[in-house]
């Protein structure tokens, strides 16, 4: 397990765009922030705390689409781009 985990975030690091290394990244850390608050680490919650979990979560789901999008337009104009040069 540790070996593919390494083998994970070595290709992690090699391959890619890092804009979009960098949306994933923040998508990490807004999830450990929500499942931090849930897990009660912050203290009780109130409904404005609900309110900006369900805020967070949203924009979580957007910026997930947005990297899935982008992954999949990148590798579709790799395509592209190779039958161009022929």
């Amino acid at each position: 397990m540790k070996a593919f985990a390494a083998k994970q975030i070595k290709r992690f690091f090699e391959t890619g765009n890092w804009a979009l290394k960098l949306i994933f990244i923040v998508v990490i850390a807004e999830l450990t922030f929500v499942g931090a608050a849930l897990s009660g680490i912050a203290g009780p919650l109130d409904e404005n705390d609900s309110n900006n979990i369900k805020h967070i979560l949203s924009l979580v789901a957007t910026k997930s689409f947005a990297l899935y999008a982008a992954e999949k337009a990148g590798a579709k104009e790799k395509y592209l781009i190779e039958k161009a040069k022929v």
